[in-house]
Parts: C-alpha cells; sequence; structure tokens
C-alpha cells in the first residue's frame, strides 16, 4: 500500500535533517529533495520581495505606500521565518515569527493613526 505526499508530509516535517531518517520503511529521498527545494525557492522569492518592498519603502511617494511597504516587509519576515524553520526542522523560531507579526501589525496601526492625527481626515 502506498501512502500520499500529504500523509507524509507531518513525517517529514518532524524528521528535521534530510539525512536522519526513522527506522520507518518510507521512501523520502525524492520527497524531502522536493520539500527543500520549493523552501529555497520560496525563501529566494521572500527576499525578491524584501528587497522590492524596501525599493519602495525608500521612494515613497506617499506616506501611506511606506507605511503599506513597512507592513509588506513584516509579513514577509514572518514567511521567512516560517521557512527558516521548516528548514532547520526546529520550531524554535515560531514565537519570533508571532512577536513579528503583532509588532508589524501594531506599527502598521500606529502609523495610519498618525496619518489621521496629521492631516485630519481618514485616508480614502
Amino acid at each position: 500500500m502506498t501512502s500520499t505526499m500529504l500523509d507524509m508530509l507531518p513525517w517529514c516535517l518532524a524528521m528535521g535533517e534530510v539525512g536522519h531518517a526513522p527506522s520507518q520503511d518510507i521512501p523520502t529521498t525524492i520527497f524531502t529533495g522536493v520539500l527543500m527545494l520549493v523552501i529555497e525557492v520560496g525563501l529566494a522569492l521572500i527576499l525578491l520581495g524584501i528587497g522590492l518592498c524596501l525599493v519602495r519603502l525608500l521612494r515613497g511617494p506617499e506616506l501611506a505606500d511606506r507605511i503599506v511597504a513597512g507592513d509588506t516587509i513584516a509579513l514577509q519576515v514572518v514567511g521567512l521565518v516560517i521557512l527558516l524553520t521548516v528548514r532547520l526542522g526546529s520550531d524554535a523560531y515560531i514565537d519570533v515569527a508571532m512577536t513579528v507579526a503583532v509588532i508589524g501589525f501594531v506599527t502598521a496601526i500606529a502609523f495610519s493613526q498618525f496619518i489621521i492625527a496629521t492631516h485630519g481626515k481618514e485616508p480614502a
């Protein structure tokens, strides 16, 4: 009886390092190779997105654009930390991801309140 890739996912995530397979008879070489490839591509794309958002953060043109870029960078850092957590096989960094998410949300709200206070009206 063959198992599907979704059935093997929790086992591969719990496995940690690619070379340390438990004594179960599950073919993991192809699956973990694909998983690591997807993680590496995801890391590269997130880093590209962070770079593009940094350009928007520095260039503007409006303050609201910079706020959205900063909030997007915070979300991308959360995704980056989660991908690195899966890649390293350790759940020690989940707290970091949650902290960055909360701080990013609070700063976006604070800057939005700053815009409302300085311009005297809500943005359209």
